[in-house]
């Protein structure tokens, strides 16, 4: 899946559609229809139609009746898609792939990384599992929209602690050992 000619990018937490998510992480944005279109604009401002785009869970939330809404916008977005679910990504995975992803994973391995929505910490005993069986050597992962500093092994892609796309490259650059 991981393909080092073209550009692999990766974020988590978009909670596209979720009014409450400005409120809640302060997002600079009068309407959640506002902070879909920036996302979307740093988004295919940053992947090419062939890069590789994994996002790392909660592409959305406070959803309600626009289904057909995400479904056009999520078709906007650049690259070939992959979502590792999150904990908000409520729809079945025959329903991400129908709007435009390749991939619809609970977790994945590229490398030595794990890369999964939740860190692997006390309150997440699945990523706790997936640590101790697949013993990588980063965790690559969101849930987490505070600007806290990194927990040890992991690497965080939410939105809020960047406001971009994360290249793996960089993550891979950071010499996790």
């Amino acid at each position: 899946m991981y393909n080092k000619t073209m550009a692999t990018w990766l974020t988590s937490d978009l909670h596209l559609f979720h009014k409450n998510i400005i409120t809640y992480c302060n997002r600079p944005f009068a309407d959640e229809y506002e902070m879909n279109d920036r996302i979307v604009c740093v988004w295919n401002e940053t992947v090419q139609d062939d890069d590789s785009v994994i996002v790392v869970g909660d592409l959305t939330a406070g959803l309600f009746d626009r289904k057909d809404q995400l479904i056009e916008l999520v078709g906007r977005l650049k690259g070939i898609k992959t979502l590792v679910v999150g904990n908000h990504d409520h729809l079945s995975n025959k329903a991400y792939r129908e709007m435009g992803f390749n991939t619809v994973v609970k977790s994945m391995i590229i490398d030595d990384m794990l890369i999964v929505h939740k860190p692997a910490t006390e309150q997440n005993l699945k990523s706790i599992r997936l640590k101790e069986v697949h013993k990588p050597k980063l965790i690559v992962h969101g849930h987490i929209h505070a600007n806290l500093p990194e927990i040890d092994g992991h690497f965080n892609v939410a939105w809020d602690r960047h406001k971009r796309m994360i290249n793996i490259d960089e993550i891979f650059s950071k010499d996790h050992d």
